[in-house]
């Protein structure tokens, strides 16, 4: 008998097999893409769980347990050998993966029932173990992934070598049969127990160590990515705790790293947001979801802000729970600044600096809603300047509009804040005046910009004398329709004008039906 107990050896390949399994399975588990690894694991798995049919074996004869054992010892390669072709990034043979053990199961029926070879469980299952083994060199030899072949050419040698073994167990099982056992003690199955021991634990060790070299090489890589972004960074624990910055964002607003790390991630925040649109993010993430918006931005000293277009993304574990927050954050103040220059430029003249039709419009439909809820009076007043064309046929159409750009100033400093003085046509000017008492209050600020006008104006060292004529219609008694107030003021204007000009009427029955009549003949 040889010193060494090959019943102890296989004891040893049930236990490392095992282990290996669980190590395997627990790594893989950490995984977030395919690597091959869970195979491997299951491969050892079937690999121990064989060696535990081996050894629950009683009779030399029972030929049932050894069967099932090898069969599981080959399916255990044979996922092992799925794993491998994931690792090298090669394409599963399906013909391959679930033919290979009926082929097997008939070479050992030929052999052993009808040629009635004793020694056919060795030969044959020694003879897949060795075509398993090639299949697995034939794929790490020609993988395609340099950064692996190191792994790969040590990986190869190990299954090199055990295909070696089995060759050789084979190869005297032909050569000098013998009877069977309950455990084979001979030099080739000795050989074989001990290269297995040796194989599985340099297996999984290589594989956990390249497959940790892997990952930490894509940390490497995505941690200088972060760190060299333009970007702003910064990723916080579930309850929005800072624990990491890059340095855009350090650099942005003006703080050191040991200065956010543990703060709140609102130490940024110019608190601008609203409850609503706050509850809304909440709900947004809560649920595992991307939130992406615009968040203004302060800097260190609280004197500078600035506007990011951000996208917060929740980073979960295995079991969809979230453990962190990260948010990337791209500084867009130049483009808020160009969009709100389009804006203005879109709905203010570019002559005089007044509002369009457009935005007087927006106001109007706005303030009526807001007079509706607070039982409020509004006042829309419609302006056209008298003897405007003259100037333009005398003096020129420079002159005119310098004369125009005159006339904003007069009748900006003539309203309050909350009123809004527009340009909607060459000389026509449309004013809505909010909360205002009564028509009085009105009166008396239309007689101001009256006289405003009428006072001379000094152009290219000469002095104009021009006048105005204004109609005036209220809210809610004219009407609660924003377009109906301003025609009813653009006809009570006209009715101005045809009475003399240089004044200022309110809409009554009368004179809107009197302006109606006779607005196309004084339209000048």
């Amino acid at each position: 008998m040889l010193p060494i107990d090959n019943w102890t050896l296989l004891v040893v390949i049930v236990l490392i097999s095992i282990c290996s399994a669980m190590t395997l399975a627990a790594f893989w588990r950490t995984q977030t893409e395919p690597n091959g690894i869970g195979f491997w694991a299951a491969g050892m798995a079937f690999i121990g769980l064989s060696g535990v049919v081996l050894l629950t074996r009683t009779q030399a004869s029972d030929m049932l347990p050894l069967f099932i054992a090898n069969a599981g010892y080959i399916i255990g390669f044979q996922l092992i050998f799925i794993g491998v072709k994931i690792f090298s990034n090669r394409s599963s043979s399906l013909a391959f993966d679930f033919a290979f053990l009926p082929l097997v199961a008939g070479c050992y029926f030929v052999l052993y029932y009808i040629a009635n070879f004793q020694n056919a469980r060795v030969v044959v299952f020694s003879g897949a173990a060795v075509l398993i083994s090639l299949a697995i060199v034939y794929v790490l030899l020609n993988g395609a992934n340099k950064k692996q072949r190191s792994t790969r050419k040590i990986v190869t040698v190990l299954f090199a070598l055990f295909g070696f073994f089995h060759f050789m167990r084979a190869f005297m099982a032909v050569l000098f049969p013998y009877q069977p056992s309950l455990i084979e003690h001979n030099l080739a199955t000795t050989s074989l127990y001990l290269g297995t021991i040796f194989i599985i634990i340099g297996f999984t060790i290589i594989i956990i160590v390249q497959s940790y070299s892997i990952l930490l090489a894509k940390l490497r890589m995505i941690s200088l990515a972060v760190d060299q972004s333009a970007s702003s960074i910064v990723i916080t624990d579930d309850k929005w705790n800072i624990e990491y910055v890059n340095p855009s964002a350090l650099n942005k607003t003006g703080y050191r790293l040991d200065e956010v790390l543990g703060q709140r991630a609102d130490i940024f925040d110019a608190d601008t947001m609203s409850l609503e649109d706050q509850k809304k993010m909440s709900d947004i993430l809560g649920a595992g979801k991307i939130w992406r918006g615009e968040l203004l931005t302060q800097n260190k000293q609280a004197d500078k802000a600035f506007w990011e277009l951000a996208s917060i993304s929740p980073v979960k574990r295995t079991n969809n729970q979230i453990r962190h927050f990260v948010a990337v954050k791209e500084d867009i103040t130049e483009l808020k600044h160009a969009k709100q220059k389009i804006q203005h430029l879109a709905q203010h003249d570019t002559l005089t600096g007044l509002p369009t039709r457009q935005l007087i419009m927006t106001r109007l439909e706005k303030a009526i809603i807001a007079a509706k809820q607070s039982n409020g009076q509004l006042a829309v007043l419609f302006m056209d300047l008298d003897g405007f064309k003259s100037v333009n046929d005398t003096f020129g159409h420079g002159t005119g509009d310098a004369l125009l750009k005159s006339v904003a100033t007069r009748l900006r400093s003539c309203v309050r804040d909350i009123d809004t003085v527009a340009r909607i046509g060459g000389d026509e000017f449309l004013m809505l005046f909010n909360g205002v008492a009564d028509q009085a209050s009105v009166a008396m600020i239309a007689e101001r910009m009256l006289h405003a006008i009428a006072e001379p104006f000094k152009i290219d060292n000469q002095l104009i004398n021009i006048s105005s004529s204004i109609g005036i219609s209220m809210y809610p008694d004219d009407s609660q329709d924003p377009l109906e107030l301003i025609k009813l003021a653009d006809l009570v204007m006209y009715e101005v004008k045809r009475e003399g000009k240089n004044n200022v009427a309110f809409v009554s029955r009368t004179n809107t039906e009197q302006a109606a009549s006779n607005a196309n003949e004084y339209m000048i």
